[in-house]
C-alpha cells in the first residue's frame, strides 16, 4: 500500500483525495497484432496439356522450364506470360528436353535425349554437342561459357568429364578405375570401386561429389576438386550409414554447399548429413529430407520433393516441415531467391511461390511456410 506524509503546518487543512489511474492491461490482455503479409503459391501455368520437366531461374522474374515435346519455354515477368522457345506444342513428336541450366540471362544449356542444347542470348537454341557416354548423366553444370563438368554415375560406374568450349566436346578427366577407395569390411582392408550419385560446385574452383563403393553400405564416399573440375580426390568415411539402398544402383543421393566449408547431404530420402569442414567429416542433422537440396543464399534452404517441403532459415542447424498438395504431380522446382519459387509438373503446371498481402486472395492458392526476410548481413553477402 502506498502512504503519504503530511507536514505538520498543513494538519489544519482538507488534502484532496488522490485517484488512482486504472491499471494499464498487461501483455497478455493486448490485442495481437495482425499479420500483414503471407506465403502462397499460386498458377502461372503454361495453357498447354504437356508434362513440364525442368525449371532454372536467373532472378526472381526470369527463368526457362523444359519439358516434353521438345519443350523449352521462357518467361520475363514470373511466369505471368510464357513464350515458346522450342516446341510447346502437345502433339509434337519431338523428344523431351530437361535439365535446364544458366550462368546467367543469356548462357543456358538443356539435354535433349544425346543432345546437348545451348543458347548464348537466352532465346536461340542450336546443337551444341552431345552426350558422351550412354550411361545417363547424373548431374552436369556449367562454370563459365566454355567450362563444364559432367558427372555420369549410373549402372555401378562413375565418369567425371570436362569440356572446354561449351559442350562441343568432352574429356575423361576420372576414369571408373580412378574412382576407387581402401576400406575395412569385417577387419579385411578391401581396395572397392566407388559410384558417385550427386554433385555440386559452390565456386568455379571447388566441387563435391558424393557416392559410396557398393561393397560396404555405411562407407561414404567424398570426391572433391579445387581447379574448376580438371582433377578429383577420393575419401572414404566410414559409418555414415544408408548409403546405399538396395545396392549401388539404387542410391538416390543429393548434395548441396553453401560455401568451401558448409554442405549437406540427403541420403536416399532417408538422412540428412552435414559438414563444417569441406567434407572431411560429417554428421547426421535432425530432419526428414525428401528431395532436391536448394539455398539461394546461406541462411535459406529447402529440401523438397513436391509433397513435402523441408526447410531451415538458420543455415541448416534446424528444419522443419510443411506438408503441400498441388493439383498435378511435381516433376521439379526452381529456388532462385528466398522470396521466391517455382514448381512445374503434369498437365502445363506450373506454380509460384511468393510473399503477398495478407489479404490477397486468388484461384487455386495453396498455403506455404514464409521465409524471414533476409537481414542485413545477407543482403550485404548477396551483392
Amino acid at each position: 500500500m502506498r502512504s503519504f506524509l503530511y507536514f505538520a503546518g498543513m494538519a489544519g487543512a482538507q488534502q484532496p483525495t488522490q485517484k488512482m489511474a486504472p491499471a494499464k492491461p498487461g501483455v497478455a490482455a493486448q490485442k495481437t497484432e495482425r499479420p500483414k503479409f503471407k506465403a502462397i503459391w499460386e498458377p502461372v501455368n503454361y495453357k498447354q496439356d504437356l508434362t513440364l520437366t525442368g525449371v532454372f531461374f536467373v532472378s526472381d522474374e526470369e527463368g526457362w522450364v523444359t519439358g516434353e515435346h521438345g519443350t523449352i519455354l521462357h518467361t520475363k515477368d514470373g511466369g505471368n506470360t510464357w513464350t515458346a522457345q522450342l516446341g510447346g506444342d502437345p502433339q509434337s513428336t519431338e523428344e523431351r528436353v530437361e535439365a535446364p541450366r544458366f550462368l546467367d540471362a543469356k548462357h543456358g544449356w538443356a539435354l535433349q535425349g544425346g543432345k546437348i542444347l545451348r543458347t548464348s542470348d537466352g532465346e536461340n537454341w542450336e546443337q551444341i554437342g552431345a552426350i558422351p557416354q550412354g550411361w545417363g548423366v547424373v548431374e552436369y553444370v556449367f562454370l563459365s561459357p566454355t567450362a563444364g563438368v559432367m558427372l555420369d554415375g549410373n549402372n555401378n560406374v562413375s565418369h567425371i568429364l570436362r569440356t572446354n568450349n561449351g559442350g562441343r566436346n568432352w574429356k575423361e578427366v576420372m576414369t571408373p578405375k580412378a574412382c576407387h577407395a581402401s576400406i575395412q569390411v569385417e577387419g579385411l582392408s578391401r581396395d572397392a570401386g566407388c559410384v558417385l550419385k550427386a554433385m555440386h560446385f559452390v565456386s568455379a574452383s571447388r566441387g563435391y561429389a558424393i557416392g559410396g563403393t557398393g561393397t560396404d553400405f555405411n562407407t561414404l564416399i567424398v570426391s572433391k576438386t579445387v581447379d574448376g573440375g580438371n582433377t578429383w580426390d577420393v575419401s572414404p568415411l566410414p559409418d555414415v550409414g544408408n548409403v546405399w539402398l538396395g545396392g549401388a544402383w539404387g542410391a538416390d543421393h543429393r548434395v548441396f554447399f553453401t560455401d568451401e566449408n558448409t554442405g549437406f547431404a540427403n541420403l536416399n530420402n532417408a538422412k540428412l548429413i552435414a559438414t563444417n569442414n569441406g567434407g572431411q567429416s560429417w554428421h547426421g542433422v535432425i530432419a526428414s529430407p525428401t528431395g532436391d537440396i536448394r539455398f539461394p543464399d546461406r541462411e535459406v534452404g529447402w529440401i523438397f520433393d513436391g509433397q513435402k517441403l523441408t526447410f531451415t532459415t538458420d543455415g541448416g542447424k534446424h528444419w522443419n516441415s510443411h506438408g503441400l498438395r498441388f493439383p498435378a504431380s511435381v516433376k521439379a522446382y526452381g529456388f532462385p531467391t528466398r522470396q521466391r519459387a517455382y514448381v512445374v509438373g503434369e498437365h502445363g503446371m506450373v506454380y509460384r511461390y511468393r510473399v503477398v498481402p495478407i489479404d490477397y486472395m486468388g484461384k487455386n492458392i495453396v498455403d506455404a511456410p514464409m521465409m524471414p526476410a533476409a537481414s542485413a548481413s545477407q543482403v550485404q553477402q548477396n551483392q
